[in-house]
């Protein structure tokens, strides 16, 4: 069967799949679909999508005033126009618009889950890091060797200090009231030498709710062949040198 003779049909079968269809268009719909194999198949597609959609939420038996509300708007429950413009409202019904907007409230639903899931897994990572660099912090402070330098900072309230081993390659920054960053932001860590040349050790950003903030320093060579640290506000990535306010400074 031609496209153009399935296509007042094929209008129909959302709200077929949906049950919002009136006895004469379901008895005409149900005698057009025994013979048309693809019409039969959309069916079978948007049935798969509803069923989808609808198993994530339990049923709900819809109070008396909507049931009669909707059955006043069934074509068979109004006069019927006999104009151009009829099977045009009548495939418009309220009943239709209804099952379209249940559809767009449940696929928003989905989308809005699927943020809430995002930003859950995104504060998981960030209290695992936060729980490493504390360990770390624990075991530097167990080395004979480790020594404990105080932060010169450069923003009101800030205050912390640097666990570090000169020997390694390692060090653990313990800062208090970092001040939160805005947006597309990010602490950069730059460990300076004897020339001035700064090299990146790592980016941070404070935790949310926590009291203070601990961070990993890295570096490329053990930490006595630097002279000192240095940490700037970057944009979100790092940057390859310093290009933003510095927040603190560490003398090594």
């Amino acid at each position: 069967m031609s496209d153009e003779r399935c296509l007042p049909y094929r209008e129909n079968l959302a709200a077929y799949a949906l049950g919002a269809l009136d006895a004469d268009e379901i008895r005409a719909l149900e005698t057009h679909l025994e013979t048309c194999k693809d019409c039969r198949s959309e069916l079978a597609e948007y049935q798969s999508v509803i069923a989808g959609l609808l198993q994530s939420f339990p049923p709900q038996a819809p109070p008396p005033s909507l049931r009669s509300k909707l059955a006043a708007q069934l074509p068979s429950q109004q006069a019927r126009t006999p104009n151009l413009f009829a099977g045009f409202f009548r495939r418009f019904s309220l009943v239709k618009v209804a099952a379209f907007v249940v559809i767009v409230i449940l696929l928003g639903i989905n989308i809005y889950s699927s943020f809430q899931i995002r930003e859950l897994q995104r504060q998981q990572a960030a209290l695992a890091e936060r729980l490493s660099n504390d360990q770390i912090a624990l075991s530097m402070l167990a080395y004979p060797s480790t020594q404990s330098l105080v932060v010169n900072p450069d923003v009101q309230n800030l205050a912390g200090s640097m666990l570090v081993d000169k020997e390694k390659r390692i060090a653990v920054l313990v800062l208090w009231n970092l001040p939160p960053l805005e947006a597309g932001q990010t602490y950069q860590a730059w460990l300076i030498d004897a020339d001035g040349n700064r090299v990146s050790g790592g980016l941070f950003a404070p935790v949310e709710e926590a009291r203070y903030t601990t961070t990993t320093i890295r570096a490329p060579a053990p930490m006595g062949e630097f002279e000192g640290l240095g940490v700037t506000v970057e944009p979100e990535g790092g940057s390859e040198g310093p290009t933003g306010p510095r927040v603190l400074a560490v003398d090594l």
